[in-house]
């Protein structure tokens, strides 16, 4: 079975080779034929690939919620635990091959208007982004920028 890197290369081949034209034409035909076929097995692989990755998209979110349920649902346990242990009026218990102990509430901060803080209370941070459009319009327009290059990427395949 040839592959379709093989016919790609033949059918270049031939485009370029000096034998007779009718020759090379009835030849182009049936290499174009054996092209297309693999070109379209190729797409039908292509369009398997890609509703199996929806479905595990899919599976992968459904699960995700279930996890996300469950770990609800065990926080709302150990929430019943503590407020049965603390109605109870018991620091610690031992039940079984278990140990539970209630932890005084830790404090935190809450912040109410940033705006207000004294200066010397707030860290403030830079963010240094470089203009990719600018930058790609200028280097377009023949003006070298330092520390930037164009970069050409891969051709893309698009499928109708």
């Amino acid at each position: 079975m040839t592959s379709l890197y093989e016919i790609a290369n033949d059918f270049a081949k031939l485009s370029d080779s000096d034998m007779d034209p009718e020759l090379i034409a009835d030849t182009l035909d049936g290499i174009e034929w054996e092209l297309e076929g693999k070109i379209e097995n190729c797409l039908a692989v292509i369009k398997n690939e890609l509703a199996y990755a929806e479905t595990l998209k899919a599976e992968s979110k459904k699960l995700a919620e279930r996890a996300k349920a469950s770990e609800a649902r065990a926080d709302r346990i150990k929430e019943y635990i503590a407020s049965s242990l603390e109605t109870a009026g018991k620091k610690s218990l031992k039940a079984g091959v278990h140990q539970v102990s209630i932890r005084a509430p830790s404090k935190s901060v809450e912040i109410l208007d940033s705006g207000s803080l004294p200066p010397e209370l707030v860290d403030y941070e830079t963010l240094i982004k470089p203009d990719k459009l600018a930058i790609k319009k200028k280097l377009e327009a023949g003006i070298s920028v330092p520390g930037a290059q164009i970069k050409t990427g891969k051709p893309s395949l698009i499928i109708k």
